[in-house]
């Protein structure tokens, strides 16, 4: 009877050594898989897998649990500086876009600014060759006064333009 005992401890024992080496193996290959899925996931569905992992890390022994730790926090890290990369490299993109944009809006300003002016100019000649129109017509076209002499008529107009 006691071998019997000894027999099926030894057994249990057999098992129980078996399944922790398999435990161990696969554990690996999860731990990969779950911190795979962590960072596909969108972020409400990342906060459930984060839990799931940490309720595993808690059935691990210290030295898997260590080992999966570092290997999240080494993937997360390689995570977070691509995405800084590419953060940094969009704000460099997005900088020199700004540039030109700038350039653009300042020189687009600057041509709608000479075609106003030009229209203004335009605009203040045809009004001074209509007032001088009307006030030939209203004289009659003649300059000419009482005495027969001409009239020297000095408007105070700006030089051609």
């Amino acid at each position: 009877m006691k071998f019997a005992k000894i027999t099926l401890s030894v057994a249990l024992l057999g098992a129980l050594t078996l399944g922790m080496a398999d435990e161990t193996a696969s554990t690996s290959v999860s731990v990969d898989a779950q911190i795979a899925a962590i960072q596909a996931a969108p972020a409400q569905e990342r906060v459930q897998l984060m839990n799931q992992f940490k309720q595993k890390l808690a059935t691990m022994n210290q030295a898997d649990r260590m080992a999966a730790i570092q290997e999240m926090q080494q993937k997360m890290q390689a995570q977070a500086g691509t995405q800084m990369q590419a953060g940094q490299a969009m704000g460099a993109n997005g900088q020199e876009m700004g540039s030109a944009m700038k350039q653009k809006a300042t020189e687009h300003a600057q041509e709608m600014q000479m075609q106003a002016n030009e229209q203004m100019t335009q605009m203040q000649n045809m009004n001074q060759r209509q007032s001088g129109n009307q006030f030939m017509n209203m004289n009659g076209g003649s300059m000419s006064g009482a005495t027969g002499g001409s009239q020297n008529m000095n408007f105070n107009m700006p030089a051609g333009r």
